[in-house]
């Protein structure tokens, strides 16, 4: 029997009885992956069982009954959206068990062209038996689903790899594995890599062979470091093997201490060009390039990950597409990204891609745009985008000129899974995009200094963290705003400033409100981010487990399907904005059985003016507070608390 509009809720009921193509129901899995909402789960599972069961009820039948219930695979396009949900969800959502069942009997019972009304849904499905050492099944998947070349190139090389599949790397098989691994690099016209066979790590053992020398414009590679590996000897190796002669490479060394100090010196006695750059304190990658910048003598520079290795002919064909066009800001290469037994796995990914670390500045473009974002994370692509939105697209390669690291747990990777980031990636990318939009010919170039001390657009709180010279953040908050900056708000336009209370000191979140319906990922904002610019308001972001005296939720969406990714602010009190018909727009239980689960507190509902409190009264027969005179109650006791001997 269908579930009940009252069990479900609002939000859900609308998305569940939505007339939606198999393209929107698509875009809505997405969605619940982008935003880590669990209770879009339901609304995939009514969907795919015309409201009779939900996803936990569909889980349970799947782990009994090992395929979908009766009739649920009659509309395909939602069981497939929720079968993505378990194999690369958010904790709360992810059984990558289930998922591999739930693959299985929709190629069983559909065939593998269902695959196709969900992006990357048949590399899921062949990437799952693979992480789980089920190589037979990851076989038999490649060769029944409609893989994009890349990802079945991909698979297949990492089926030969020996160090991947716990066999013995005889030499025999690493040549055979090596065929299939330089594909593209021979596509590309470079040099095939090699490594030996009796390799411990086969990628601190990548070479290739170094071709006739290439002469031309000094080039600075600025490689920063902090506790290195032995992976440091490889990279610097690689360096050392360039065509390209006129190098210097300036190693920064992120105060890692004396215990390093012995493979430092190992380092830089693999060639001469090598210089140490040590840091007084621990401030973070970018610190260490911006510090390296200063004492760099290149006509161009670029930069290195210590871990990573490059191709001996990167920096040859970087220089010549900046030589051949001397208009163009900067050139890029691409990378190939593998763990250290080079496999090539990532779910939801193909291996190669634009590799950020290998932008390769002309010695203008940095006086006119500035050095990196003094941040602890994602200053290279702010960077990127900041040099494009002032001068001009960068040069691509187009061709994969680098092996870059992935790591189990290191934090970058972290930071990312298939469709989503996490909230501070969200934050720093939102803040900086909105701070590009401002600039005109007559901004200064980013001054890092200055930006250590005194920040032109905001960035999270953990990439601040103990910066040299940073600045003191605030402990805690009297008001936090929580409302999605891609809708339109109550903080938009310049009544918005009105909202922010004066002599409170004031902060907002950013939380995408899944519950709108299907669509991408917000790359546009409204007025309200410009409060953050003007230094009116912080931006914090969701993992700040900071107090405050009051939150407002000025998108109420937001806790009607509450994401995996809880706003971890501590308030004393919890609002809501609504409005007199908000019956209508939202659904009020929803949003306080919301607040409960993410905040455990009561919610009083504010609402924007005057008139809007005079129709409240006559809708509810309640009072209701504006936001206004709820700010001014906060300000008056924060004076009398003070004023109070």
């Amino acid at each position: 029997m269908p579930h009940p509009a009252a069990e479900l809720g609002l939000a859900r009921s609308w998305l569940v009885s939505r007339d939606l193509t198999d393209r929107e129901i698509a875009t809505l899995g997405e969605t619940a992956l982008r935003c880590a909402t669990p209770g879009l789960r339901d609304v995939l599972a009514l969907r795919a069982t015309d409201g009779g069961m939900t996803a936990d009820e569909v889980g349970a039948h799947l782990d009994s009954h090992g395929r979908w219930p009766p009739g649920a695979l009659d509309r395909p396009a939602a069981a497939l959206a929720l079968a993505c949900q378990w194999a690369v969800g958010g904790e709360q959502i992810r059984n990558q068990p289930r998922a591999r069942v739930a693959f299985a009997d929709l190629l069983a019972t559909c065939g593998p062209g269902v695959f196709a009304q969900m992006k990357r849904s048949e590399q899921l499905a062949v990437q799952l038996p693979w992480f789980a050492g089920d190589f037979t099944e990851a076989r038999d998947l490649m060769r029944a689903l409609p893989l994009a070349p890349e990802a079945a190139a991909d698979l297949e090389t990492d089926l030969a790899n020996p160090w991947a599949t716990d066999v013995e790397p005889t030499p025999d098989r690493v040549r055979q594995w090596l065929a299939l691994f330089n594909r593209r690099v021979r596509d590309a016209g470079l040099a095939p890599v090699s490594v030996a066979a009796d390799a411990d790590n086969p990628f601190d053992a990548l070479t290739a062979p170094t071709g006739p020398s290439v002469d031309g414009p000094l080039v600075t590679v600025i490689m920063p470091s902090y506790a290195p590996d032995a992976g440091l000897l490889n990279s610097i190796r690689s360096m050392a093997a360039q065509t390209y002669g006129n190098l210097e490479v300036l190693l920064v060394d992120d105060a890692s201490g004396p215990a390093y100090g012995a493979l430092y010196d190992e380092a830089c006695a693999l060639d001469p060009r090598v210089r140490l750059v040590r840091m007084a304190r621990n401030g973070g990658s970018y610190l260490g390039r911006n510090a390296a910048l200063a004492q760099a003598k290149g006509r161009y520079i670029t930069t290195q990950d210590a871990d990573d290795w490059s191709h001996p002919d990167r920096m040859a064909h970087q220089v010549a597409l900046l030589e051949a066009n001397p208009l163009a800001p900067a050139s890029r290469s691409d990378a190939i990204r593998a763990l250290d037994d080079l496999s090539l796995q990532w779910l939801g990914y193909d291996s190669q891609r634009r590799n950020a670390s290998s932008l390769m500045l002309r010695r203008s473009t940095l006086a006119a745009i500035g050095g990196f974002d003094t941040t602890r994370k994602g200053a290279d692509s702010e960077m990127h985008e900041r040099l494009e939105r002032r001068l001009g697209p960068t040069l691509d390669t187009m061709t994969p000129l680098a092996i870059t690291r992935l790591r189990l747990g290191s934090l970058s990777r972290s930071d990312f899974r298939y469709q989503w980031m996490s909230p501070d990636r969200v934050l720093y990318s939102t803040s900086y995009r909105a701070y590009h939009r401002s600039l005109t010919p007559q901004t200064p170039p980013l001054n890092p200094a200055e930006q250590v001390r005194h920040r032109a657009f905001p960035a999270p709180r953990a990439y601040q963290r103990a910066l040299p010279g940073g600045a003191t953040l605030p402990e805690r908050y009297d008001v936090v705003y929580l409302l999605d900056l891609s809708l339109p708000n109550a903080l938009d336009g310049a009544a918005g400033t009105n909202l922010l209370g004066r002599g409170l000191r004031a902060a907002m979140i950013h939380q995408e409100a899944a519950g709108v319906g299907p669509r991408r990922r917000p790359m546009t904002f409204g007025t309200a981010i410009q409060h953050a610019l003007d230094r009116r308001v912080d931006l914090i972001s969701t993992v700040d487990a900071v107090p405050c005296e009051l939150l407002i939720v000025l998108t109420p969406e937001v806790l009607e399907l509450p994401s995996e990714d809880r706003p971890q602010v501590r308030p004393q009190h919890l609002a809501v904005l609504a409005t007199a018909d908000s019956e209508t727009q939202i659904d009020q239980l929803a949003v306080l059985e919301g607040a409960r689960e993410v905040f455990d507190l009561p919610v009083e509902f504010l609402v924007g003016n005057l008139r809007e409190a005079e129709e409240w009264q006559q809708v509810t027969g309640e009072p209701a507070r504006t936001v206004r005179g709820a700010l001014r109650e906060l300000a008056a006791a924060k004076r009398s608390a003070t004023e109070t001997p």
